[in-house]
């Protein structure tokens, strides 16, 4: 075969596996597109947008507040499957609260987390998960977590939820809810999260953790007080 001929049949076998790979980028952006359709029904005034890859964010309102639904892809773990977070967060005001955030089985990579960026350690109860990273803004974030423990500890039971974190802007839980799989990771490095799913009672259920979250700051506000 002369150089030519091979050049040639290697620039077609680049061409088919090209359009091979654009075809199956859409096929992946359609798969994620729908991932939180069955939830809009929860959310009054509910809004659904995309990202260029494909994955939605819910955003709405329940019970006065304002809420924002967003899929988190996750592939910078190491030695793990690609993970799918879901970031849920009830935005409000309440003035005078520290921030204060809980981080399950930190790694150290987790570019979502808002527990990295606070300065104050703090003991975890013992009601919390064996692994677990407790920050706070200042001191006032241990007051705080003495408060609010008891519901903490009942969201943290379930071992899906990554991160909770509470801040004078709003609240926001980080759980899983899809692990990418495993032959696609390997040899392509793509993400696709064949079990990704956010079921509505799931959502409902969440909300009424953060709910209940910000009804006990708002009852100790004037403990807060800086």
């Amino acid at each position: 075969m002369s150089v030519l001929t091979a050049t040639f049949f290697g620039l077609c076998l680049a061409g088919a596996f090209g359009v091979l790979s654009v075809r199956e980028h859409r096929a992946l952006r359609r798969s994620r597109w729908s991932l939180l359709d069955e939830c809009k029904h929860i959310l009054g005034g509910a809004e659904i947008r995309h990202g260029s890859d494909g994955f939605p964010r819910l955003l709405g309102s329940h019970c006065g507040n304002r809420v924002h639904l967003e899929l988190i892809p996750d592939t910078m773990v190491l030695r793990r499957l690609p993970q799918l977070w879901a970031s849920l967060t009830l935005i409000d005001s309440l003035v005078g609260v520290p921030s204060l955030a809980i981080l399950v089985r930190p790694a150290g990579y987790e570019f979502y987390s808002l527990t990295s960026s606070l300065s104050c350690a703090l003991d975890p109860p013992t009601s919390f998960p064996s692994e677990v990273l407790v920050r706070g803004s200042d001191a006032r974030a241990a007051q705080l977590l003495e408060q609010l423990s008891p519901q903490l500890a009942t969201i943290l039971a379930d071992p899906r939820v990554k991160e909770i974190a509470v801040t004078n802007r709003g609240l926001r839980v980080i759980s899983q809810v899809g692990e990418g799989r495993r032959g696609e990771h390997l040899l392509l490095r793509q993400a696709v999260f064949d079990d990704a799913s956010v079921q509505p009672n799931e959502l409902a259920k969440r909300l009424e953790e953060l709910e209940g979250l910000w009804a006990t700051l708002g009852r100790h506000e004037w403990k807060l007080a800086a």
